[in-house]
């Protein structure tokens, strides 16, 4: 199926409950955003790539539309659809992950670990007693957090709402942090939107409307 410059240059249009944007993405990979909340309207330019096949990756200049979870250095990355390979989409993604390495401590998840996210310096312990210690240094401004972690039946790491993103912000009320069945040396803790927050979709023009 073709996902090249054809096929994702174009007018793209998202609406929901009052929220609305319009994308363009031209064909020297530059886009152009318009965004509208109630009568506030703003817009944006930025670039945009190819990730991968079918995968395009908007950059820091999008402005963001509710249920997208952009990823730490603010990029938002979408997925595009094809339906019947005429109706074209663009499906924002809802998480991103960071990864941690491990620098002491045993197979358990109980152990230190030092994030690896450019000019961001993140420590994060995780003690027996299930309760997290975080320091995160970004732009010379210190954060520090302290919460708990929980470790369900299938081995998934779940960290309270007090976990701070590569922002140095802890996790809003529809945000989680989870780390599936960590192991090693690695957490790869992903930052993702609940369930019940609907995935934000930008549907292609056909015609003019």
């Amino acid at each position: 199926m073709d996902y090249g410059d054809s096929v994702a240059t174009g007018t793209y249009r998202f609406e929901r409950n009052g929220e609305s944007s319009t994308l363009i993405l031209n064909a020297n990979h530059t886009f152009r955003q318009t965004r509208r909340l109630g009568n506030d309207e703003t817009q944006a330019e930025g670039t945009w790539s190819h990730i991968g096949e079918g995968g395009v990756a908007l950059s820091q200049g999008f402005l963001v539309v509710g249920g997208d979870e952009p990823g730490p250095d603010g990029t938002t990355f979408c997925d595009m659809h094809k339906m019947l390979g005429l109706f074209t989409s663009l499906r924002l993604r809802q998480y991103h992950v960071l990864w941690y390495g491990k620098t002491s401590g045993g197979n358990s998840p109980v152990g230190t670990y030092k994030g690896d996210e450019p000019n961001v310096i993140a420590t994060l312990t995780l003690k027996d007693d299930h309760s997290f210690a975080q320091t995160l240094t970004r732009d010379d401004v210190t954060k520090y957090a302290n919460g708990t972690w929980s470790q369900d039946s299938q081995g998934t790491v779940w960290f309270s709402k007090h976990f701070l993103k590569t922002s140095g912000q802890a996790l809003s009320g529809d945000e989680l942090a989870s780390s599936m069945d960590p192991q090693g040396s690695t957490l790869q803790i992903e930052i993702s939107l609940s369930q019940h927050v609907p995935q934000p979709v930008f549907h292609k023009r056909l015609f003019l409307w």
